[in-house]
């Protein structure tokens, strides 16, 4: 990928996470809440 199309991306991409940040809270959230479920999952396995 050229510079000037890494730099039209990081603008667009810029652009849109501003304009949706209860989309990215959103996704933050379940990724987070995903992970303590795995931690937890991963944590009673190691006990048995």
């Amino acid at each position: 990928m050229t510079e000037e199309a890494k730099q039209i991306r990081r603008e667009y991409q810029k652009q849109w996470r501003q304009q949706n940040r209860d989309k990215i809270r959103k996704a933050e959230e379940r990724h987070w809440e995903k992970k303590a479920a795995q931690a937890k999952k991963d944590v009673g396995q190691r006990d048995s």
